[in-house]
């Protein structure tokens, strides 16, 4: 059985499309735990349809607002399925993609099944293949996926757009053995780490996976819109992404892991000045005020001396010009080149 979860909140526009894509998957062995975490709009009241129409459809409500991260905790509690897969709920999934998750899962005796993806766009859809062959990793070679959850590593630096593509959460079957054995696999609290807990879940899981295979094929569609919370300005999101790397940091110290990982990480701490520094152009205030903030975010601590350790010769021409533009501090440079950035991404990435 695969258990897939859901958390929901204030999700009535797009929980439908959600639910169709997965109630009607050629495989039909599973469960769907949808997690209603507070919402105040009529999301519970479509899940209850859903539920009274469908045994496998099982709603989890909670009078307040906790999370999507715990809500994620408290499905994984209750799963009985021996697979786990999740998605959001302004997403969705193909047809049979549980059938060929599951397949590729048993042809090669593998623990973790791994998937591209499509971007939603409101006027097209652009896949997103990470890599264009089928791919096993076993073994010691799981170290390699393992590390690039911490970041990218050398050559890998060549595709700066693939940051947190084999990170997310979902595009992966999980095993839930693994996941549940001790000490369990638990999501962080965003209001903690900000965002990417889905990277630090993944990091404390592909340390345990044994066998992965990687499936070229974009499965899962994700809505892309501009007004998603990670797109967002916040002022606390240096902070948060300080105890995100922080809590990285203990997870190499305490499993002893390699001076490999302690670069990749390093580089995903130079990468991410890109985030930070589009949110905070996104953010309310003069062209002056957007300025000194960005300046002050390529002159903070953590983000200078890996900006300092960032190798440019493996980027193309325009990543090249844009680090090498946070690196030296060249504000207006670096200003400049994140609309070019962000055109070439959402065009090519």
């Amino acid at each position: 059985m695969v258990s897939i979860i859901i958390p929901t909140y204030n999700s009535e526009q797009h929980i439908q499309q959600c639910l169709d894509s997965i109630l009607t998957q050629s495989f039909g062995d599973l469960e769907v735990i949808c997690v209603e975490d507070g919402s105040t709009d009529h999301t519970l009241e479509l899940l209850e349809e859903f539920a009274a129409k469908d045994p496998r459809v099982i709603v989890i409500k909670r009078r307040e607002n906790t999370g999507i991260s715990s809500a994620r905790n408290t499905a994984i509690t209750v799963a009985r399925g021996e697979w786990l897969l999740f998605v959001d709920s302004d997403d969705w999934i193909s047809p049979d993609t549980c059938e060929r998750a599951i397949a590729a899962a048993h042809i090669h005796q593998a623990d973790t099944v791994v998937w591209c993806y499509t971007r939603e766009f409101a006027s097209q859809s652009l896949p997103k293949v990470f890599e264009s062959s089928e791919r096993v990793w076993e073994g010691d070679e799981v170290h390699s996926l393992h590390r690039r959850m911490y970041g990218p590593y050398r050559e890998e630096l060549s595709r700066p757009d693939l940051l947190d593509t084999w990170g997310t959460i979902w595009g992966k079957l999980y095993s839930k053995r693994l996941v549940t054995e001790d000490p369990p696999i638990t999501f962080v609290d965003t209001r903690v780490v900000g965002t990417a807990e889905d990277v630090v879940f993944n990091i404390d899981y592909f340390s345990r996976a044994r066998k992965v295979v990687y499936v070229p094929k974009p499965w899962y569609h994700y809505r892309k819109y501009m007004g998603s919370y990670s797109n967002r300005h916040r002022d606390d999101l240096c902070a948060k992404w300080d105890r995100l790397y922080d809590a990285m940091e203990q997870r190499i110290t305490t499993q002893q892991l390699g001076d490999d990982v302690k670069e990749a990480l390093q580089n995903r701490i130079a990468l991410g000045v890109l985030g930070l520094g589009i949110i905070a152009m996104r953010s309310e205030g003069t062209w002056k005020e957007k300025y000194q903030n960005l300046y002050a975010l390529l002159g903070r601590n953590r983000q200078h001396l890996a900006l300092q350790q960032l190798d440019l010769h493996y980027f193309p021409p325009h990543w090249h010009i844009f680090y090498y533009s946070a690196k030296h501090r060249l504000t207006p440079l670096f200003m400049a080149m994140q609309t070019v950035i962000g055109r070439i991404i959402n065009k090519d990435g």
